[in-house]
Parts: C-alpha cells; sequence; structure tokens
C-alpha cells in the first residue's frame, strides 16, 4: 500500500456527492485505500491502519482544516505504544486544494485539485518517477480549554493562528458565507472599510445608523489576553492583533502574511494594538506580503508565543482556518518539520 487517504462526506464541498469516497478510490487503484472519516473521532482509527500498512502518502481530500486534523490525529497515533518503540515518522502527508484558501498547498506549490493530484501521484508511483518533496515547519499548540467538565489540556499541530482580534474576527465573519472564496476575503474587507466611518465618528449616535457601525465595531473589538513573546511579556492585554505561523500564507490571492516564517526554525509573529486607521493603512502591505508597519504593531520572528485569556474572556483561536473554542491559554513553539510531496495535476499545469 502506497496512498492512504481519508475523505470527509460531511464537509462543505463534499455534500451532495455520496460517490465521492468510490470516485477516489477509482482513481487510486491498488496502489492505495481511501476511507470517509465522517466524524473526527473516526480519523485516528483509520491513520493507525494505514501506519500499519506503510502507507508512504497520507492525502487529505480537503484543504488546510482536512490537513490539520491528519496531521494532529496522526502525531497522536505515533506517540501510542504500538508505533513509539518502532521509530515510525510521520508518512509524507498532503492537502489536495479542497478547501477554501488552500494556503499550505499554495505555500508549497500544490496544484490541482483531488481528482488530478491523486491521478498524478499513481502516475509517478507506478512509473517508478520520483515524488517531489519539501519540508515546512509546524507549530506544536499546546492549549487549556474550559468545558462543561472543566479545564482540559490539549496539544495541536498547525501552521498558522488568528488567536485573537482582527484575524479571529475577520474569519468568524469569512465562515458565515454560505460559500467562502477568495470574493469573500474582498467582501469582508469591503464592508469593514465602508462600516468604519460610522463606527469612529458620532454618525454611530444618529437614530437608523447605528447598526451599520457593528460590522466595524465587531471586526475591531480587542481581545484581552497577556502575552509572553520568546520570554518577554508584550505591556498591556488588550490587543487588536494576536497572530502567528510557521510558514507565509496566501489568502485567496488577496492578502498575503507571515513572509519571516519561512526561515526555517522561526515562526512570525503579528501582534499589536492598532488602530482601525492603522490597520486600514497597512492594507497595501498585507495586499503585496510586506511587512506591518506602524508604532503599534509587532512583526517579528520568534520561536515562542504564550497567550494567556484575561478578565474572564475566553479565546477563539483560529488554526487552519479551524475554530478552537472557550480556550484559557495556549502554549506556541515550532513544531517538527513535516515532509508535503509537491505534485502539481497534468490538468493544472495545462
Amino acid at each position: 500500500m502506497q496512498i492512504g487517504v481519508i475523505t470527509n462526506p460531511n464537509s462543505r464541498k463534499n455534500k451532495g456527492k455520496p460517490d465521492r469516497a468510490a470516485r477516489l478510490q477509482s482513481i487510486v487503484g491498488e496502489l492505495g485505500e481511501v476511507h470517509e472519516t465522517s466524524t473526527l473521532d473516526s480519523i485516528k482509527p483509520v491513520l493507525r491502519d494505514f501506519l500499519r500498512k506503510r502507507a508512504r502518502y497520507w492525502v487529505a481530500d480537503g484543504g488546510d482544516g482536512a490537513l490539520h486534523w491528519m496531521l494532529r490525529m496522526g502525531m497522536e497515533v505515533l506517540q501510542e505504544e504500538e508505533f513509539a518503540g518502532q521509530q515510525v515518522s510521520m508518512p509524507l502527508t498532503m492537502p489536495t486544494n479542497g478547501g477554501t484558501i488552500d494556503f499550505i498547498a499554495n505555500n508549497v506549490g500544490i496544484k490541482g485539485d483531488a481528482e488530478g493530484l491523486l491521478a498524478t501521484l499513481r502516475r509517478k508511483i507506478e512509473g517508478g518517477h520520483r515524488v517531489e518533496e519539501t519540508e515546512v515547519d509546524s507549530m506544536v499548540i499546546d492549549g487549556v480549554e474550559v468545558t462543561e467538565d472543566g479545564e482540559r489540556a490539549f496539544r495541536t499541530y498547525g501552521f498558522a493562528a488568528a488567536a485573537g482580534g482582527v484575524g479571529q474576527r475577520f474569519f468568524s465573519k469569512y465562515y458565515e458565507d454560505a460559500d467562502p472564496n477568495p470574493r469573500t476575503i474582498v467582501k469582508v474587507l469591503g464592508r469593514t472599510i465602508m462600516s468604519m466611518p460610522i463606527a469612529m465618528t458620532p454618525l454611530r449616535h444618529i437614530p437608523g445608523v447605528a447598526r451599520w457601525a457593528e460590522y466595524a465595531d465587531h471586526i475591531f473589538r480587542p481581545t484581552r489576553a497577556r502575552i509572553t513573546l520568546d520570554g518577554m511579556i508584550l505591556p498591556g492585554d488588550e490587543y487588536t492583533g494576536i497572530h502567528v505561523a510557521s510558514m507565509s500564507i496566501n489568502l485567496g490571492n488577496v492578502l498575503k502574511f507571515f513572509g519571516k516564517a519561512d526561515q526555517p526554525g522561526l515562526m512570525n509573529a503579528i501582534v499589536g494594538t492598532p488602530s482601525p486607521l492603522a490597520v486600514a493603512r497597512n492594507l497595501p502591505r498585507m495586499a503585496r506580503g510586506d511587512e506591518m508597519v506602524g508604532r503599534q504593531v509587532l512583526d517579528r520572528p520568534c520561536r515562542t508565543m504564550v497567550l494567556e485569556a484575561v478578565g474572564g474572556e475566553l479565546m477563539e483561536p483560529v488554526i487552519d482556518g479551524e475554530f478552537y473554542r472557550n480556550v484559557k491559554s495556549l502554549s506556541v513553539r515550532v513544531g517538527p518539520r513535516v515532509r508535503i510531496p509537491k505534485v502539481v495535476s497534468v490538468r493544472a499545469r495545462a
């Protein structure tokens, strides 16, 4: 067995496609297996079986979120007694451009949909051709969440996190859309900018007008947290932006961030208390992928970031497009290097 594929029948793109798994199985043929994972709990048993069968490639039929859960569950399985003593390493893991942003695939040069990518991967393996691969830094994220049964520690892995402020609230608006895509990014930006003049002036007190200020109010509402960056405690406990990543990201060719994270062994933190106007002034720089500037913005490489919620307000960080709710604290550090096959489908090439 060479290729192990997991596909979520409940994902936005797979709904209404009951034959999805069978379709992908017909593409990989005898070289692999395709399994439906309709719940998070169903992922780990499948990955455990992939490890037993020595699958060289793990493929997530989806985008950043699908790869996120494959990586998290895969790391947990590797640490189980059955595999820990065998010194088994994480197989090559690959997203398939099935998400709404796909920044991981864009970063490493994966092009094409799941069908085209799997067909190309199969042809390369059958023909004995070398499958090019790359390595990228991940982040290890240890957190504490508050549940009905009390506090619970968790560990996950990821590549980019909007832990609070503008980025986190941007994603909350982005995923409200029925079909989030690059046009949604432009729409959220546009509504935010149009709402700002009302939110920041006496116009917000005019009857019938105040509701138009709510959009910008939500986007720019600060997150209360205590931040320690590489052992340095940052001043204050209210931030309009708390972000960190282990790779550069491109949001639908509209916004680009975290260029400093492409240095091996380093993450890129973007944190601060910029005003709405300061954020707006940085939009051209975001579009180009340049460093954020301003007296109240810190855009720098780092190796660790620790966040602690204060004032009774819990955090809702977004990690690789996945929301984590009711989080009391996060500790983020550079994680293991992840090997990803760089596959470009023939259709994407054409």
